[in-house]
């Protein structure tokens, strides 16, 4: 990695963990140039829009990372053990936000979501209702003689299982992990939905 790309590499970490402790506000220009140890200034070499722009780029990224981590977990699925493929999904995402990275781009993106632009949250709905589609896809594969319609409920009410856990630890009750006794429940709750299938 080049020295210049290793410097906007850098920049980003250190503008991460300070939106995620201080929020996006709370966090000024001086500060993320005396954390990243970078002359004033030289954050609009590698940002010409500042600060905003580095929000929108962890956003992007951290998004991004949870889509590319639960894309991976969706190949494959097989009518074989489908509670199995479910439950490796929802570890698969809470493994990606407990982690520092996933973590702190989780907080941002929830608490951060008043400062992103329209197309930014047009992109971020996409990018979720894809998840949502192609479990609702799988889930069609599986069982060809229930109406699509009501697959799709289900798979939307995986998704809200899922999220609803993620915001209750990692928000509500402020962890920074996925309680046992959630994942159980996160089980208990696709057992049931899944008997619909």
């Amino acid at each position: 990695m080049k020295k210049s790309e290793q410097q906007r590499q850098n920049i980003i970490d250190v503008g991460r963990k300070l939106f995620a402790e201080k929020g996006y506000a709370n966090t000024s220009t001086r500060e993320l140039n005396e954390q990243a140890g970078i002359a004033e200034g030289l954050l609009y070499y590698y940002f010409p829009k500042g600060k905003r722009q580095l929000l929108d780029i962890i956003v992007h990224e951290g998004v991004t990372d949870r889509l590319r981590m639960a894309h991976e977990r969706l190949e494959g699925w097989t009518s074989e053990n489908v509670e199995h493929h479910v439950l490796d999904l929802f570890d698969g995402i809470s493994s990606v936000v407990q982690e520092d990275v996933g973590y702190q781009s989780f907080i941002i993106t929830v608490r951060e979501r008043a400062l992103l632009s329209d197309e930014q949250s047009a992109w971020l709905m996409a990018s979720f209702d894809g998840v949502q589609e192609q479990i609702a896809d799988v889930f069609l594969g599986i069982s060809k003689d229930h109406d699509p319609s009501e697959v799709r409920t289900l798979s939307q009410t995986v998704m809200s299982i899922f999220v609803k856990m993620l915001f209750e630890d990692l928000l509500l009750h402020d962890r920074r992990k996925i309680s046992d006794e959630s994942r159980k429940r996160v089980a208990a709750q696709i057992h049931l939905v899944l008997r619909l299938l």
